[in-house]
């Protein structure tokens, strides 16, 4: 039977923490770039951390182009037609 790769939860940082894994007595930061088995004692002890490559969205779109922003002050040298009433 083939072990599960896991890697890392991407995330909006740089993707390292330090875990403490109580098998092996220390604390460790797991490498996003490396792969880990579903046996590891750092997957056993911090699953949550952990998520498989089939279970990653490769296929994300990417984010909508902006809508352009009105200026809420007048450029130099532009011409606004409407008028302020009280």
């Amino acid at each position: 039977m083939d072990k599960k790769i896991l890697r890392v939860k991407p995330n909006n940082g740089d993707g390292r923490s330090a875990v403490y894994v109580e098998e092996l007595g220390a604390h460790v930061v797991p490498d996003p770039a490396v792969g880990y088995a579903e046996d590891d004692p750092i997957v056993r002890a911090h699953p949550w951390l952990f998520v498989s490559d089939e279970d990653t969205d490769t296929t994300r779109q990417p984010p909508p182009e902006s809508v352009r922003i009105e200026s809420a002050t007048r450029a130099p040298g532009e011409q606004r037609r409407s008028t302020r009433r009280p």
